[in-house]
Parts: C-alpha cells; sequence; structure tokens
C-alpha cells in the first residue's frame, strides 16, 4: 500500500514541481520560488518513501535506514519551505524577514536534534517506524519529527485558511487552492496525531492496533501531499486563465 500512495504521490509531485518552476521563472517572487523548491523537495521525500527505492537507497550507499532519513529531512525542509512561502503571502514586508528567520532557525534546530539521534541509534535490527515503538532512542526520534510536522500543519490550517477568504471574492481559483491547502493541513494534523497517539500509547503500555496505524497513516500523509499538491497549485492555473481570457478579448478587439 505505501509503494501505491508514495509512487502516485511522486508523480503528482513530479508534474506539480515543474508547473511551479515554469511559472517561478517567469513570474520571480519570493513565494513562487519557494513553492517551486517546497513541492522538489517534497517530490525526493516521498520518492525515497516507497519501498522499493528506499531498499535501493540502502543498497547503494550501505546504510541502513537511508531512504527513511531521507524522507525525513525532506519533510522537515517541505514543511519549512511551505512556511515561508505562506509566511511570504500571508503577512506584511516588515515582519517577513524576522519571521523567516525564525521558521528556518526551528527547523535547524529540529534538524539537529533528529540527525544525531538517527545515527546514534541506526542499524540492521532497527527501522525508524512506529513498529519499533520498543526501542528506546526509536520513540524519541520520531515524536521529534512528529512534533515539528503538528506545529507546521497547524499554521498552515490558519495561514491558509487566511489567505482562502482574502482571495475567495477576487480570486476564486486562488482562493479555492488555498482552501485545498488548509484541508490537506488538516490532514497533515491527523496524520501526526495518528502516528504519535501510537508511540504515546505504546510507551504507556495500552497501544492501540498498530495494524489500523500502519493503514491510517500512510494515507492520511499521501492524501495530504495530493491535497497540497493541487491546492497550491490552482492559483497558478487560475492566474494562466486569467491571461487567456485577457487574450481572447484582446483579439476580439482587433478583429472589431
Amino acid at each position: 500500500m505505501d509503494g501505491m500512495i508514495f509512487g502516485a504521490c511522486t508523480v503528482a509531485g513530479v508534474i506539480a514541481t515543474a508547473l511551479c518552476a515554469r511559472r517561478a521563472v517567469h513570474h520571480p517572487r519570493a513565494f513562487t520560488w519557494l513553492i517551486a523548491v517546497a513541492f522538489g523537495v517534497c517530490t525526493v521525500g516521498v520518492f525515497f518513501a516507497v519501498p522499493a527505492v528506499a531498499r535501493t537507497a540502502e543498497e547503494v550507499t550501505g546504510l541502513d535506514n537511508a531512504g527513511k532519513l531521507v524522507a525525513h529531512v525532506c519533510a522537515i525542509l517541505w514543511c519549512a519551505a511551505l512556511q515561508l512561502t505562506m509566511v511570504d503571502l500571508a503577512y506584511r514586508p516588515e515582519y517577513l524577514r524576522a519571521a523567516m528567520y525564525q521558521r528556518v532557525c526551528v527547523a535547524v534546530v529540529v534538524l539537529a536534534v533528529m540527525v544525531p539521534l538517527f545515527l546514534t541509534t541506526n542499524g540492521q535490527d532497527v527501522e525508524f517506524t512506529t513498529a519499533y515503538a520498543g526501542h528506546s532512542s526509536v520513540t524519541p526520534y520520531l515524536l521529534v519529527y512528529l512534533f515539528y510536522v503538528l506545529i507546521t500543519c497547524g499554521e498552515l490550517v490558519f495561514l491558509c485558511g487566511r489567505t482562502a477568504r482574502r482571495c475567495r471574492t477576487t480570486r476564486p481559483w486562488s482562493g479555492a487552492g488555498f482552501t485545498l491547502g488548509a484541508l490537506a493541513a488538516v490532514l497533515g494534523v491527523g496524520y501526526t496525531v495518528s502516528k504519535g497517539s501510537y508511540l504515546v500509547c505504546h510507551a504507556l503500555g495500552s497501544p492501540w492496533s498498530l495494524d489500523v496505524e500502519e493503514a491510517v497513516s500512510p494515507a492520511l500523509s499521501g492524501l495530504a501531499v495530493l491535497f497540497l499538491f493541487a491546492g497550491l497549485t490552482m492559483p497558478m492555473l487560475g492566474g494562466l486563465r486569467r491571461r487567456l481570457r485577457g487574450g481572447e478579448r484582446t483579439a476580439e478587439g482587433l478583429g472589431r
């Protein structure tokens, strides 16, 4: 199931990244490049989350769980890029620089905690999944990762929702896209709650079904990624539609 979900996300990510990179080239602004970077990083992350790709990465690098490390690092960088994108869209210019520094610093601190935990724990007898929640270092590693994703998704719900309300009447395509972005962030919150609650309950000695968690979490994660790809490319499609309409009206005027 993981292969199908993350494989579909990879294909969608390649398409969305190409579209957003094209827009960034023609309309260079901070948020257009940040969206393209965020989608590119996310695409790399979900690609390495495909089980077959993860196994190949281990064989090529000789590092156990190499695919999982790449996927988690990409998730952190993706979340940071999305935060910066929405901060650029939602806040005043005088606040922008400080807000960006704050979020970059938080992402760096999270990575500085996660990577050493990974390196000290990594080995053939362990995987960084909820199936190994009994391992002394796997749970702290996953909780650090999940807490950061939870905080980021919570902020994205607020920022995407706020931007969607602003655009609803003047730019309906953008409004619909940011609404989808907010929904994607809600699904991201659900993903972290699903995984995190299992880890916490396991630590307390009363975990719920691991089979259910392993089915629910990838589904929530995959849907969140797909909705976000769709949502943040819709404003670009809306802009293209307006330009096409403008070209049609110009052609009609010249014809007259």
